[in-house]
Order: structure tokens, then sequence, then C-alpha cells
């Protein structure tokens, strides 16, 4: 049975968990979100990780199939990009701030969520910092950041990493995040990265 994305237990009470569920899925040939690892699909991995953490959860994305009471979808005003998803669920979130995750992280774990989010605090901007580079889809914004996305958008340029140096940003270094992050940071973009996350044990 599905479930509710909100709880009374809640750890965070003045953020929003939103899941970026707007994309194409060109690379993967399928709806990434509905991909399923051990039995359940990422997209109700996340939702349940979320429920524990947050007060509420919200989809940015077109994504009425996905929805339900409790958890909202929100279609992206500028779609067709990472950005325009962070707007929307920036936007919509009833929250001061929000944590958000892309649909394809099968591993998404709360001890890399709290140990981001607590630091949000006189921050625009939380993210995680790996050997890759930034991760800016495993993040925590606030709402401070909605008019420099909106200015930015509007003027066609959807590069996340360009708003930040207009914002107040806390870059959390490899050796400040828990450990298994790497797992917790990995995300399905092809079928080959379906097909050997499949075969690895949980």
């Amino acid at each position: 049975m599905m479930k509710s994305a909100k709880t009374c237990h809640s750890l965070f009470d003045d953020i929003s968990g939103v899941i970026l569920a707007g994309g194409q899925s060109r690379r993967m040939g399928r709806d990434k979100a509905t991909l399923e690892i051990g039995g359940t699909s990422l997209f109700e991995t996340i939702v349940d990780v979320f429920a524990n953490l947050f007060a509420s959860t919200l989809i940015a994305g077109d994504r009425l199939d996905l929805a339900r009471p409790g958890l909202p979808a929100f279609a992206d005003e500028f779609p067709g990009s990472a950005l325009g998803g962070l707007y929307t669920g920036l936007k919509h979130a009833g929250t001061p701030y929000i944590f958000v995750t892309a649909c394809d992280m099968p591993f998404v774990d709360a001890a890399l969520i709290r140990s981001l989010a607590e630091k949000r605090h006189r921050y625009d901007v939380v993210l995680p910092q790996t050997p890759a580079g930034l991760e800016p889809l495993f993040a925590c914004y606030s709402k401070n950041c909605l008019e420099v996305m909106h200015r930015q958008l509007e003027s066609g340029n959807f590069r996340i990493l360009d708003i930040y140096p207009q914002l107040k940003v806390r870059i959390v270094a490899e050796n400040e995040l828990p450990d298994d992050w790497q797992k917790a940071l990995t995300n399905i973009n092809t079928p080959q990265d379906y097909s050997r996350l499949q075969k690895e044990k949980p």
C-alpha cells in the first residue's frame, strides 16, 4: 500500500523534501523513478526516507502518476532543466528550506541527508563536494534562492552552478561526510548502471 509522505515525527520541521521527477530519462530509455531495486521503486525508497526526516514532501515535475494525498506534484514553470525543477520545488514548498534529490538515486541515506541539513542555518545552499565534483541535486536550498533562480531561468541560463556566486553557500567536504557517502550518492543513468546495481547485494 502506498504511504503518505507526511509524518508527525519529522526531524526537520522547517524543511520540505523535494523529489525531482520531471526529466525525460533519455539515456535510460524508460522512467527512472519507477525502476526497482530490491523490489521497491527508486521513488518509493526516497519517499520513505523523506517521510522520517521532513514535515512534508513534494514532487517537482508533472507527475500526477506519482502524486497522491500528502504528496503533491507541481509541473515545472521552466521545464527541461534541473534548475527549473529546483525552482519549482522551492517555490511550492511551505517551509523556509527544501532538501532536494533526483529520482534516480537508489540508496538515498538519512545519515547523509541529516549531515547536510544540520548545516543549513545562515546559508542559502548546503551541498556536498566529492572527488567527482559538487552535488547540486542532493542538497539543501533556502527560499532566499528563489529570486536568483528566477532571474537566471528568465535569462535562459539553466546552469545550476552559476547561481552559487550570488548566494551564501556551504560546501561540505568529503572528510565531513558520514561513512558510505559514495553509495548514498550513486545514481542510475543508463541500462548498464541499472543492470549492475540489480546484481549487487543491498
